[in-house]
């Protein structure tokens, strides 16, 4: 049996890492005065999250503000994340975790022949999106919930606990390409049947500007009459 079995193994032999207001769990006594061995996991939960196979309970999201022409900012999402419930994968069994906090939730396969469940990303938001599953800065409680449960004797939903930071960098962004558009009045809708600038009605032709950033946004940079000579 792999180790990670092993772990689920044990919590679901020892009834999880419920909260205890009196012990916490941390080393203290059990009952009959045996020592308890220190929880790996958050005491308040039954299930835990990893990043590349080594067990988390805190994760830093990189985001990016942008100032200069294309204000705004972005998140990095944080790759390759899986996670393992006190009931171990097997069967055809699918593992729904739901964030608390946003109630943004992913759905990953957690099927026999897996450690874990199925990868996915985390990123900060307050929907759900599929393969990502999202987050708010500081804590997150979590809610899991086994689908087509093999073992109907072993846990089918839980808990667990995630702590997220973020760092922050400032960085600069322009424009990747800045268009022009020239026409007569009136006729900025006109894609074929433009009048030529020279023959401008009111003797001049409007020029309009536009900046696109990296991201393709578009920005209006506004537009001037140019007047014939």
């Amino acid at each position: 049996m792999d180790p990670l079995t092993l772990l689920a193994s044990a919590v679901i032999a020892q009834g999880g890492y419920g909260y205890d207001q009196g012990n916490h769990g941390y080393g203290g006594h059990g009952p009959g005065g045996y020592p308890q061995a220190t929880p790996t996991w958050d005491d308040r939960s039954d299930g835990q999250f990893f990043e590349h196979s080594q067990p988390i309970q805190e994760l830093t999201l990189r985001r990016i503000i942008y100032q200069g022409d294309c204000p705004g900012e972005s998140i990095q999402p944080i790759k390759n994340i899986s996670f393992l419930a006190a009931t171990p994968p097997a069967g055809k069994q699918r593992i729904v975790i739901r964030n608390r906090r946003t109630g943004g939730y992913t759905d990953r396969e957690y099927d026999g022949g897996r450690s874990k469940s199925e990868r996915f990303w985390i990123s900060l938001g307050t929907k759900q999106h599929g393969s990502f599953l999202a987050v708010q800065p500081g804590e997150n409680q979590f809610r899991w919930k086994l689908k087509k449960a093999t073992n109907p004797e072993l846990p089918r939903k839980g808990t667990a606990v995630l702590y997220v930071h973020l760092d922050d960098q400032v960085s600069y962004r322009s424009f990747s390409s800045i268009h022009e558009d020239a026409y007569c009045p009136g006729e900025k809708y006109n894609s074929t049947t433009r009048t030529p600038l020279h023959k401008c009605q009111f003797g001049y032709y409007v020029l309009e500007r536009e900046g696109v950033c990296p991201n393709g946004n578009k920005v209006q940079l506004g537009n001037q009459r140019i007047y014939r000579n």
